[in-house]
C-alpha cells in the first residue's frame, strides 16, 4: 500500500517542483524539512516499552491566495510529504492533504489583527499500512503583530483520523484503535531579536484519544482502553492502544534567516500526557529544521 500511494504521489510532487519555477505571484510555493529525535515514539507508560528513534522529514506546499475585498483573502492548496524513521521502518509514510481557508485582517498595516477559519482533508498511508488514515482538520485563528519585535498568534482545532478496524478482536475490546478524534489549543510568541534571528516559544492543551504501543498487555489497558489492536511496527508482540487524555506541551524553537527566502531552525519539545486510569507518559523531541519558500 505504502508503494503504490508512492508512485501515484510521485507525479504530483513533480508538478509541485516545477511549478515553484513558474508559480505567479499569488502563489506561494515552499519546502521544508526536518531532522528529529523522539525518546518515546510509542507513547509508552513505562520505561521499559519507551522506543526512540530518529526520523527525517520533508514536505512540498503550495497555496494560491485569492483577495475578496473588505480584507477577506481566500487561501488555496495542498501540501505533499513524507517521514522516514531510522530502524522503525514499519511508520515510514507519506502524505497528501488539501486545505481551504478564509482570513479577515480587522484594519490596514502590519500591525492589524487577523483571524483565520480553515478546514483540510488528507491521506496518510505508512509502510505497514494497518496504520493507514484519512485525516479531517478543522481550525480558528487569531494574530496581532504588537510591534517591529513581538508577533503572538493563537489557535483552536478539531482533528478526526480514520483508520480501518484491524478485525483482530482482542477479548471483546473494539480494534478500531489507530482512528483518533482530538481537540486542541495553542498559543505562540515569537520575539524578533534582530532582522535575521528570532525565538519563539509555544504551548499546546490537547484533550481527546491517544495512541500508546506496549509489549505486555496489564490489566489496567483493557480496563481504561477505547481499543487494542496488534502493532508490529514495534515488534511482533506490541500492541496499540486508544485512551482518552490530556497532553500538555510547550516547545522552543530559535530560528536564523540565511536569506529572504531560507529559514533554518533548532527546537526542542516536551509533552506531558495524562491519560484515563493513570495512564501517563512523556515525550521529549529536539528537531533541526531548514525551510524554503519560493
Amino acid at each position: 500500500m505504502y508503494c503504490k500511494f508512492a508512485r501515484a504521489v510521485l507525479p504530483a510532487f513533480l508538478v509541485l517542483c516545477a511549478a515553484s519555477h513558474t508559480a505567479r505571484s499569488d502563489w506561494t510555493v515552499a519546502t521544508a524539512t526536518a531532522l528529529s529525535h523522539d525518546d518515546n515514539v510509542g507513547n509508552a507508560q513505562s520505561n521499559t516499552n519507551k522506543v526512540s528513534d530518529y526520523s527525517a522529514s520533508a514536505t512540498v506546499s503550495m497555496l494560491q491566495l485569492i483577495p475578496i475585498g473588505e480584507g477577506y483573502s481566500l487561501a488555496a492548496g495542498g501540501d505533499l510529504s513524507g517521514q522516514v524513521y531510522d530502524t522503525l521502518s514499519g511508520l515510514r509514510n507519506a502524505s497528501i492533504d488539501g486545505l481551504l481557508s478564509l482570513k479577515k485582517k480587522w484594519g490596514l498595516g502590519a500591525f492589524a489583527t487577523w483571524t483565520r477559519a480553515g478546514i483540510s482533508v488528507g491521506r496518510t498511508d505508512y509502510q505497514q499500512g494497518y496504520r493507514d488514515a484519512t485525516i479531517y482538520r478543522a481550525s480558528l485563528e487569531l494574530g496581532k503583530r504588537i510591534d517591529e519585535r513581538w508577533n503572538l498568534w493563537a489557535k483552536y482545532a478539531f482533528e478526526r483520523s480514520a483508520a480501518t478496524p484491524s478485525g483482530v478482536e482482542i477479548y471483546g475490546l473494539s480494534s478500531d484503535a489507530f482512528s483518533q478524534e482530538g481537540r486542541s489549543f495553542t498559543a505562540n510568541a515569537r520575539y524578533s531579536l534582530s532582522e535575521r534571528f528570532s525565538i519563539s516559544l509555544g504551548s499546546l492543551l490537547r484533550h481527546g484519544d491517544v495512541l500508546s504501543t506496549t509489549q505486555s498487555l496489564g490489566y489496567y489497558i483493557f480496563a481504561d482502553s477505547k481499543a487494542v489492536a496488534p502493532d508490529p511496527a514495534f515488534g511482533p508482540g506490541a500492541y496499540a492502544y486508544r485512551l482518552n487524555a490530556t497532553t500538555y506541551s510547550v516547545r522552543l524553537v530559535a530560528e536564523y534567516s540565511l536569506s529572504a527566502h531560507s529559514l533554518i531552525g533548532c527546537g526542542f519539545q516536551r509533552s506531558e500526557t495524562h491519560a484515563q486510569g493513570g495512564n501517563n507518559y512523556s515525550d521529549s523531541m529536539p528537531q533541526l529544521t531548514w525551510n524554503y519558500q519560493f
